[in-house]
């Protein structure tokens, strides 16, 4: 988080705008609320929802946190769209994945949302 910090307001001082892509775990990772800490530093957030419940994030992305991720993570897109000007939440379009259900979350959190294809670079 120090690094991640550190790099923004170097890139910020040089006129820079930031985007950072996050699976939005970080408050889980650093044990902390942490967005109120990017805020001014970062422009956009792309936040990896990936499903539309709890145990289907778990079976698709086996998060290290368990059943506490998928609520994590969703509080995360919550406080990132009080501090964060633009705030996208995506998923992969894999079988399986609801995308009409997981647009239906991004739309009621306020957020942006965009589904990205399966294996496919660049």
């Amino acid at each position: 988080m120090d690094e991640l910090i550190a790099v923004a307001r170097f890139l910020k001082s040089k006129g820079k705008r930031i985007r950072l892509d996050t699976n939005g775990h970080g408050d889980l990772i650093n044990g902390r609320s942490i967005i109120h800490e990017l805020q001014g530093l970062i422009d956009t957030i792309c936040i990896s929802l990936n499903a539309e419940t709890a145990e289907k994030y778990e079976e698709i992305c086996k998060p290290v946190f368990g059943k506490r991720a998928y609520p994590a993570l969703i509080q995360f897109i919550k406080d990132a769209k009080q501090v964060i000007p633009n705030v996208l939440v995506s998923i992969v379009d894999i079988p399986g994945v609801d995308v009409e259900k997981c647009e239906r979350i991004a739309r009621e959190l306020g957020v942006d949302f965009r589904v990205r294809k399966y294996n496919v670079l660049g």
